[in-house]
This record gives C-alpha cells, sequence and structure tokens, in this order.
C-alpha cells in the first residue's frame, strides 16, 4: 500500500517533534534547597561568660550548617539538625576572639550532601572580651584584679614584715655597738681615773704640802671631774656616730 499523504505529514511530525523533547527533557534541573534563616543572634557575646545561642528555620529534619566568620580568623563550622517544624538551634560555649564576627546558615540534604543550598543573610554579632587566657586557662578581669589586689595586699604585708624585722636587727646591731663602744671607752677611762686617784690618794697622805703640790692636787681634782664629764660626752657622740 502506498503512503497516503497525512501518513507522511503524520512521521514527519514526529521527526521533526522528537529532538525538542530530548532537549527539553535533558535541560531540566532539579529543584533548588531553599536556604535557612537565622532568626535569633545576639548583639554581644561575651565568650568567658556567656553560650552563643542561634536559633532559626530551615527544611524539617535537614542538616544545617552555620558558619562563623571573622576578619583574620579562621572560619568555625557547625551543623546541627532541625526539627520536623525546621526550627534549629546552635548553643555551644564557644571561645571566639575579640571583634565582630559575621553568622551565616545553609541547608545540606541529608540524602544527598552534596546538595547544598545557599547561604542565609549574614548575621553580625561582637565578641567582647571579658578576660585573658594565660597558659589556655581562662581568667575574668574581675578574678584577675581580685588576684592583682590579694597578691599587692600580701606584698604589702611582707615588706612591712621584712621592714621591722631589719628596723628590730639594726636596733640590736646598733645597741651592742654602743654598749662596746660604752665598756670601751669606761674601761679607758677608768684606767685614766685610777691612775689620777692613785696619784691623788699620795698627796693626800703626805702632811706638809707645798704649794706647788696644792696645785697639783686640786689640778688633779678638776681633772678628774672633767674626766667623768669627758666620758659621758664620748658615749653621747658614740651614739649619735651609730
Amino acid at each position: 500500500m502506498k503512503p497516503t499523504l497525512f501518513t507522511f505529514l503524520v512521521c514527519a511530525a514526529a521527526m521533526f517533534c522528537l529532538p525538542d523533547f530530548g532537549l527539553a527533557a535533558a535541560s531540566s534541573t532539579p529543584e533548588m534547597i531553599p536556604a535557612p534563616a537565622i532568626v535569633i543572634n545576639p548583639d554581644t557575646y561575651y565568650p568567658l561568660d556567656e553560650v552563643l545561642y542561634l536559633e532559626g528555620l530551615a527544611a524539617p529534619e535537614a542538616l544545617v550548617e552555620v558558619r562563623l566568620q571573622s576578619p583574620g580568623a579562621k572560619p568555625l563550622l557547625f551543623t546541627i539538625k532541625s526539627d520536623a517544624r525546621g526550627e534549629w538551634v546552635l548553643a555551644e560555649k564557644i571561645p571566639l576572639k575579640t571583634g565582630e564576627w559575621e553568622a551565616r546558615a545553609r541547608t545540606i540534604d541529608a540524602r544527598n550532601k552534596s546538595m547544598v543550598s545557599e547561604w542565609s543573610n549574614p548575621r553580625i554579632f561582637k565578641a567582647v572580651a571579658s578576660g585573658v587566657s594565660i597558659g589556655g586557662i581562662n581568667i575574668k578581669f574581675a578574678t584577675l584584679t581580685l588576684v592583682i589586689i590579694v597578691l599587692m595586699i600580701g606584698g604589702a604585708i611582707v615588706i612591712f614584715y621584712f621592714d621591722r624585722r631589719v628596723r628590730k636587727l639594726k636596733t640590736e646591731i646598733l645597741n651592742k655597738e654602743i654598749a662596746e663602744a660604752k665598756d670601751s671607752v669606761r674601761r679607758g677611762f677608768t684606767q685614766i681615773r685610777q691612775n689620777l686617784m692613785e696619784e691623788l690618794q699620795l698627796l693626800q697622805v703626805r702632811q706638809n704640802l707645798s704649794s706647788e703640790e696644792l696645785v697639783r692636787k686640786e689640778q688633779l681634782m678638776r681633772n678628774l671631774e672633767n674626766l667623768e664629764s669627758a666620758m659621758q660626752n664620748e658615749i653621747d657622740d658614740i651614739k649619735k656616730e651609730v
């Protein structure tokens, strides 16, 4: 049977339409995963005192990746799973450096982890230091201030104690030096006084004294009085010098 004009037209139309159909099928793309949203974030975060709390919405029971980024710092990534209502929460104590931080989130397909959404709009918050880290130990400024005050008070007590000890020791040494000086001066003057007394006694024993001897006797008496006065003055001078 010869093909009719109608059959020819139908076949030609089919051949013409097939390439369009294949192109349409090939050009179809899978549906994009919607980006999550960060609903709650802090304006200011104190790493030593608080827990960083972020809350948002995503697809139900989806994996949510949260990225924290700051200029000059390595980005921090956290993965959370949303609940049946699509709500997710990040609540962790994170030691962030001081400065402004940017928080973004994106959804990861739980069945095909190569499929991810775009990053959400950034939420900015500021990390404020309330202490210092010494040897890996975080110390708050209030605690550090208290430690410094205690050390200052302790140092003042130690200085006062040793000052008292030094003063006491100095006084003991001074008294010892004065006592030794007194004893040395006393022995010297005692010897001189003894010589004068012996000479004076010899003059007193004699009955008839010449005018020169009487003058000598009076001179010895004055020398004896001056000697005792001089001895006391020397002791006082030793105290001043020491």
